[in-house]
């Protein structure tokens, strides 16, 4: 049964900057606990990468270098389905896991608890974030296909000029919506994790209460994130897209050289990002006057910050 430590909501709210100090602070607080979490989400991820660059890399590249011939073989593209599908159900079912586990250890470390690491696992509810990813998942597919019909509307009923300005304008604002949707849903899947019987749609929900009055500093908190990862999706880019015609295996050494890299990269970019939006989510829970919920083992609870016992006091 989680306990909850309660806040009063006479505590002073930290601002963006002071989200982003707690959030480079916490790791340092339970050093071993990040480490060790940082190890479980790292690997898996890195491993699986190798496994697609050793299996799927050499089809996809045949498969490019037929489509530049005119020559695609859809035998060649049933293969890479069957290929691709238990990578895609890998990457998401790791992805799930280093999310979970980075929120509660990031939520433990945050309070400045004691904590190992198989106390940690063992009170997880896995059921909650799975379930609440499929929800969130589900989000960019449904907005990009609004979208894209949105400017296929525009397209049909505008003028040439007229549209090309009209589809400025709409790529611009549906980028800045799409990182408003982006900053609830991973509010969302903190919400899962950490509340009780709080998951799916109900924890969709429970991230626009908790975020009111606070969504633009979660819009600009998600931006600056969103802004961090663009070099790691630039270098992914030049990893995949470098051309390796004569068969240089020193080049393709380097190829996948970059690529590993940049998964470590965007794995702790990723990892950061959930430890702000844990430390976002007990600042709104404390606006919001609610006590975090967590039951990690017996006799474990969370305790409430210094800043909370100096109120108190």
């Amino acid at each position: 049964m989680a306990e909850k430590a309660p806040f009063s909501s006479s505590v002073p709210s930290i601002n963006l900057i002071g989200i982003f100090r707690e959030a480079i602070r916490t790791p340092a607080r339970n050093g071993r606990l990040m480490l060790q979490t940082m190890l479980l989400v790292v690997c898996p991820c890195t491993l699986l990468v190798l496994l697609h660059h050793l299996f799927a890399a050499p089809l996809m590249e045949k498969i490019e270098d037929n489509y530049n011939k005119s020559m695609v073989h859809w035998e060649d593209l049933r293969a890479l389905l069957v290929i691709e599908a238990p990578f895609l159900l890998g990457f998401w079912v790791v992805s799930v896991f280093g999310i979970t586990i980075t929120i509660y250890a990031a939520a433990i470390s945050y309070t400045r608890r004691s904590v190992s690491l198989k106390d940690l696992l063992s009170s997880i509810q896995w059921k909650k974030p799975l379930i609440t990813s499929l929800y969130v998942s589900f989000i960019p597919i449904v907005y990009a296909i609004l979208v894209i019909g949105l400017i296929k509307s525009i397209n049909l009923i505008s003028k040439e000029d007229a549209g090309e300005a009209w589809r400025g304008l709409i790529a611009v604002m549906a980028a800045l919506l799409y990182i408003s949707l982006t900053s609830v849903s991973t509010l969302g899947l903190v919400v899962s994790v950490m509340d009780d019987e709080c998951y799916g749609a109900k924890a969709l929900e429970k991230a626009v209460k908790l975020s009111r009055g606070r969504k633009i500093q979660g819009f600009f908190l998600m931006l600056i994130l969103e802004l961090l990862s663009i070099p790691i999706y630039i270098l992914f880019y030049v990893a995949s897209s470098s051309d390796d015609d004569d068969g240089d295996e020193v080049g393709a050494v380097t190829d996948f050289g970059f690529e590993f890299i940049a998964t470590i990269l965007f794995c702790l970019v990723n990892m950061f990002s959930y430890v702000v939006f844990s430390v976002f989510y007990s600042e709104c829970k404390k606006n919001s006057g609610e006590g975090i919920e967590m039951g990690i083992g017996h006799g474990y609870s969370l305790a409430p910050t210094k800043l909370q016992e100096k109120v108190e006091a």
